[in-house]
């Protein structure tokens, strides 16, 4: 007698994701630093989860009006209102690189620590430098 295979159920088609936050150009003034901190922060509390996308409702809550926020299939993108670059970008830390706007180009080779020679964490800063 023929039985049919047996499969497992797929209950959650996406692997998981580590959200991570790179703000790629330098906040305008003190308020927007605190507000891209607390965005950072927030990612940093929710990084595991299998569609980025569910945190875009957080991202515009916490940045307000003065920001257009939008999402990619895996990512969700930050704009100052009126604006054509992006500010930052929520994205997965297994798939992607993007950098923050203080830290060095890629091209630069990897950043690493002299005492481990361990590649350091990339947008893992949570104070960021400049706009005081």
């Amino acid at each position: 007698m023929n039985q049919p295979p047996k499969s497992i159920p797929v209950t959650d088609p996406f692997p998981p994701q580590q959200a991570y936050l790179a703000i790629e150009l330098k906040p305008l003034d003190a308020a927007e630093k605190r507000s891209l901190q607390a965005l950072r922060r927030h990612v940093l509390a929710h990084t595991h989860t299998t569609d980025l996308r569910e945190l875009a409702g957080a991202v515009k809550k916490l940045l307000g009006s003065g920001y257009e926020v939008g999402c990619g299939s895996a990512h969700i993108w930050i704009r100052r209102a009126g604006d054509t670059e992006r500010l930052a970008i929520v994205a997965d830390r297994l798939t992607t690189a993007y950098r923050d706007w203080f830290e060095p180009p890629l091209d630069e080779g990897p950043v690493t620590s002299r005492r481990s020679g361990q590649r350091l964490p990339i947008a893992g800063t949570p104070n960021l430098p400049g706009a005081d």
